[in-house]
């Protein structure tokens, strides 16, 4: 049941930038792989290749939205679609860098990468897509209200009617993890950000998040 106090909507065209700039604003700088990493987390600075790549989901027409009572977006989902006929194409280091990806959030896409590994998750599942659900993001003076559980259980709702079988969500937050938890979704892989390694060791100990972790849901009985 939703809560009266928020609304949950497609996201259009129109809001498209509103919910870039919360992404950009009120996850990023938070995001624990990224400070990890090194990587800028200033309010509002943006990855060009990231926010290309978060504009490609809002234009799949996969991505929700939160609103409050004066119509103002308080949360955001970013996912999108994968489908075996359309294969993921992963790069190395070096591949990165040559796309323009700044050198020091490279880490964070390796360790993606090798987290939830697309292809081996549509063998594994025996189905022939999925939702990934890429970023859960609330402006941080809506937290603690249940709202990222309210946009993810959003994204499953309109998954399971559109018959999508089954749901990712890659979490690097402990918080983020506890939620997938408390809605039904099952650990598949955890990678411990201290062993975490990338030629070098990449991350140091983060005093709140010690790992991200793999949750896969089911949303359909298989046959």
């Amino acid at each position: 049941m939703e809560n009266p106090e928020f609304t949950f909507h497609l996201i259009t065209p129109t809001d498209y930038e509103k919910s870039l700039t919360l992404f950009w604003n009120h996850f990023m700088p938070y995001e624990p792989t990224t400070q990890l990493s090194g990587c800028c987390t200033r309010p509002g600075y943006r990855i060009y290749n990231l926010d290309t790549m978060l504009r490609k989901m809002l234009c799949s027409q996969t991505c929700y939205m939160a609103k409050n009572k004066d119509g103002n977006i308080v949360g955001v989902v970013f996912c999108h679609i994968i489908d075996k006929n359309k294969p993921f194409v992963y790069h190395s280091k070096k591949e990165y860098l040559q796309q323009g990806w700044p050198c020091d959030f490279i880490p964070v896409l390796l360790l993606l990468d090798q987290l939830c590994h697309h292809q081996n998750i549509l063998k594994s599942k025996n189905v022939d897509r999925f939702i990934d659900i890429f970023a859960v993001v609330v402006n941080t003076n809506y937290r603690r209200r249940g709202l990222a559980s309210q946009l993810i259980t959003k994204t499953l709702d309109e998954a399971q009617a559109s018959n999508m079988p089954l749901a990712t969500i890659s979490c690097t937050s402990f918080f983020t993890q506890r939620c997938s938890l408390k809605l039904g979704f099952t650990a598949e892989k955890t990678i411990a950000y201290k062993d975490w390694n990338w030629g070098k060791k990449t991350f140091s100990v983060h005093p709140v998040h010690s790992n991200a972790v793999l949750f896969t849901k089911y949303l359909s009985t298989k046959d």
